[in-house]
């Protein structure tokens, strides 16, 4: 069957889909493209111009010049003889020729993708390190990573996910430094996807994990290129996905989630107690409320005398048990922080942290909750943002509801206990076979020298791998 009838009879009644008839004698041929998803001009110069040229030979062997790759064309083309292949390509953004009598078509790579200029990141911000961030377009971003990887040992490796979106994801690894058995893995993963789309690489990212049930992350999302670059050198893989500017990282532990860019860009002894910090807090923002309700409810005599009476005194009027004052103010603290997100960016802060005053102030004269309550929720609540990474921020979060209960129902028993199987859980978890907590369990001392601090470059012994 002839491509042009093939195409013709699938692409009918598309508006999109513009088909231009080129006849010169007895050669006769149509060009396929889509609207506004090829470069028009290259078409015209490259392909159009050379059509209604001339030809000083025969049809035939015309014909020859084209489907033999002999010169005809100044620009770079492929053939095809699979009528799926030249509407996978003409759905993809190239131009299909197809010559009238022929099964035979040849795609140009004329796509021209509509995307935005490579930009500062917004999640992920530095004072002394780099600006840029990815964008949408796959191959920008491995441009971004080539220029901090100009190495030959860069492998890069292309796959198509998705029956109907053919998105592209491309496989990044250093040669001799990643685990191979980390690659095959890896490999073998993303050929057993079965889907009909991939919206983007937190799809991606659901795909290849094998413990959904885990709040934790496996894989470390990020929108920096020298992050990803960094993660390259250390051993790791790095997946881009076409169409989304956050990309993963893997294998990902507890650790690589604790670790900002900006560790890298200021002085050791500044980057390791801003770390120690991180850590600190990251414990308080999962424990806080929950040892507050606990101790106010079960266990009043832990707390200093003139303490235990201001706090009384502040509850005094109080109508609500503890459980239910924190569940309050911690509800409305997600659902601010949640509008501070959804609205613009140029007010949105403004609105959540005027909206946290206003109703701070009005919850404790309206004797609704007490002051020290809302002090406890909203030292939790920017405690939490000293985490670097947001996906871990939802995991925390997440935890620290589920330990109010059980401290509400147990007492401090019910939190030590909930903390114990947070830890079991820990334990329990790796990311493509490296364990959760490592380096701190299992020990490795080689790796401690960027884990709870950073040591200075020079004293610094062997690759970092978290």
């Amino acid at each position: 069957m002839e491509l042009a009838q093939w195409l013709n009879d699938r692409l009918k009644d598309r508006p999109d889909v513009v088909s231009q008839k080129i006849e010169q004698g007895k050669f006769a041929c149509t060009i396929y493209y889509m609207t506004e998803a090829i470069d028009l001009e290259m078409l015209q110069t490259q392909v159009l111009r050379t059509l209604l040229a001339p030809y000083e030979g025969s049809d035939e062997e015309r014909l020859g010049d084209i489907l033999e790759r002999r010169s005809y064309f100044p620009t770079i083309y492929s053939l095809t003889r699979s009528p799926e292949a030249a509407l996978d390509g003409l759905l993809n953004g190239q131009a299909a020729l197809c010559i009238d009598g022929q099964a035979t078509g040849v795609l140009f790579p004329f796509q021209q993708k509509a995307m935005r200029s490579v930009s500062a990141g917004e999640n992920e911000k530095t004072i002394r390190g780099p600006k840029e961030s990815f964008v949408e377009d796959i191959w920008t971003n491995l441009s971004l990573v080539r220029q901090r990887v100009k190495s030959d040992k860069l492998v890069v490796e292309e796959f198509v996910i998705g029956s109907e979106s053919r998105t592209t994801v491309l496989l990044l690894y250093m040669k001799g430094s990643c685990d191979e058995e980390l690659v095959q893995e890896v490999q073998k993963k993303l050929k057993e996807i079965r889907t009909n789309r991939l919206p983007g690489s937190s799809f991606l990212e659901e795909a290849l994990d094998d413990r959904l049930a885990s709040p934790f992350p496996k894989m470390l999302n990020t929108e920096r290129p020298d992050v990803l670059a960094s993660s390259l050198f250390e051993g790791r893989i790095a997946l881009l996905t076409d169409g989304s500017p956050s990309n993963l990282v893997a294998p990902a532990t507890l650790l690589s989630f604790m670790q900002s860019a900006e560790d890298y860009y200021q002085r050791y002894f500044y980057s390791s107690w801003v770390r120690v910090l991180r850590y600190a807090f990251f414990g308080l923002s999962l424990v806080l409320p929950s040892a507050y309700v606990a101790i106010t409810t079960f266990h009043p005599e832990m707390m200093p005398y003139n303490l235990l009476i201001s706090v009384a005194s502040s509850r005094d009027i109080v109508p609500f048990p503890a459980i239910v004052e924190a569940l309050i103010m911690e509800v409305t603290f997600e659902v601010m922080r949640e509008a501070g997100q959804r609205i613009p960016s140029a007010i949105g802060q403004t609105i959540s942290i005027v909206g946290a005053i206003v109703i701070g102030d009005a919850a404790v004269t309206a004797g609704i909750v007490s002051a020290p309550m809302v002090i406890i929720v909203a030292l939790t609540g920017i405690s939490s943002f000293i985490v670097p990474h947001f996906s871990l921020t939802l995991t925390v979060r997440f935890l620290r509801f589920m330990l109010l209960f059980t401290s509400a129902i147990f007492g401090l028993l019910g939190l030590i206990v909930g903390v114990f199987f947070v830890y079991i859980h820990l334990l329990s978890l790796d990311s493509f076979g490296t364990p959760y907590l490592s380096p701190f369990i299992p020990y490795k001392a080689e790796r401690m020298k960027d884990a709870a601090g950073r040591f200075p470059w020079s004293k610094r012994m062997g690759p970092k791998r978290s």
